[in-house]
């Protein structure tokens, strides 16, 4: 055997080993979390598998070796995750010509970046520049807080100084009667109905809708903020030093791993199930609407989580409608994933979609362009 035929024959069995940790990610989205939640984890590293096997594939494109059927057809098998995981729009299309566009954005602010001590004012203040300067005439916020008075007073400063008259504010915590915490939605067309859905431990999490007249029509937008995996700071420097490989990770004894590792998952799981539940009830809301809709949000999942595929059924993704790529929204300690989104009725058209590339809060914004043949 020659030595180019040996390194093939270990290269194709570490090709298997991809391929099989490929093919497990692919049931995530199919299952709710309360039953296969390891399903759930395992789809979290998707886009990481498929990345591994397309270099397995180009490496045998190059080499010409038949082993390439395996990748391909193996990739291909998972299409329908592909094609709602990753943007295949290489080009710009032109946009349909109409009358009248809308922007809309929508932005998990992190509480105006409260919490940072040090900086925390002049965050918040950028924050706002970014917001005036792609001027939407819609913005959904998740993690909003605002205060009675002081430097916070977001909701005052959104609507008198930015010019955003109409607004749903669902405070999900209230604390010393002046500090508030929720979800939002600011608008410069006039909002009808609103409503917060029902999920079962709303103090932290909630999605809500209002019902917004754009040009004589009406568009129910929701606006969601799904289960937070509510990772402490111990938990945070344990991925970060595994990522680092610091040299903590090897003073580090096997119990600490395990006790390490067992808060880490304990915390995922509990997430996923919940995101489960809340999914169904937004999914439940959606199918009920009257109107077309138009969701926004921090899913805080990927486009290969049942979460995802249970919302985004039958809605169309303006990521994927409009760009190439994983596009990733999330900026914290953790890889960068695509957790943000907006989707839209089919009657809906996407002229354009924008990851706005601000790193105030730990998410970027995001940003769509749209337009309906009613207008």
């Amino acid at each position: 055997m020659s030595v180019v035929s040996f390194i093939d024959k270990n290269i194709f069995r570490l090709n298997l080993l991809a391929a099989l940790g490929l093919l497990i990610t692919y049931p995530a989205p199919y299952f709710h979390p309360e039953s296969a939640w390891l399903l759930a984890l395992l789809g979290l590293g998707y886009p990481f598998a498929l990345v591994i096997n397309i270099f397995f594939l180009i490496y045998w494109i190059i080499r010409r070796k038949i082993y390439l059927l395996f990748s391909l057809i193996v990739i291909l098998t998972g299409w329908n995750l592909l094609e709602h995981s990753f943007g295949m729009k290489l080009f710009s299309s032109t946009p349909k010509a109409t009358n009248s566009t809308v922007k809309i954005m929508s932005y998990n602010v992190q509480n105006f970046d409260l919490y940072n001590w040090t900086d925390n004012i002049e965050s918040r203040n950028k924050m706002m520049e970014m917001i005036h300067r792609e001027n939407p005439d819609i913005v959904c916020f998740q993690e909003f807080y605002t205060e009675d008075g002081g430097n916070f007073e977001n909701v005052a400063y959104l609507h008198d100084t930015l010019k955003y008259p109409h607004f749903y504010f669902e405070k999900t915590l209230t604390l010393r009667k002046k500090d508030h915490w929720g979800v939002a939605i600011f608008s410069r067309f006039p909002i009808l109905d609103t409503q917060k859905l029902a999920f079962e431990d709303p103090k932290l999490n909630v999605a809500t809708y209002a019902d917004v007249v754009i040009y004589e029509d009406t568009i129910r937008i929701f606006n969601g903020h799904l289960q937070s995996i509510h990772l402490g700071k111990k938990d945070l420097k344990y991925v970060k030093d595994l990522q680092n490989q610091r040299d903590e990770k090897a003073q580090k004894t096997p119990e600490e791993h395990i006790k390490s590792s067992s808060s880490i998952l304990r915390k995922l799981k509990n997430a996923y199930i919940k995101r489960g539940n809340q999914a169904l009830v937004m999914a439940e809301s959606i199918a009920a609407s009257p109107h077309k809709v138009l969701v926004c949000g921090d899913f805080n999942d990927t486009p290969s989580s049942y979460s995802y595929r249970t919302i985004a059924n039958n809605l169309q993704d303006a990521f994927l409608a409009t760009n190439f790529g994983f596009g990733g929204t999330y900026t914290g300690p953790l890889p960068s994933f695509r957790i943000d989104y907006i989707l839209l009725s089919p009657e809906l058209e996407v002229q354009k979609f924008k990851i706005i590339d601000e790193t105030y809060s730990d998410h970027y914004p995001i940003s769509c362009v749209f337009s309906s043949d009613k207008w």
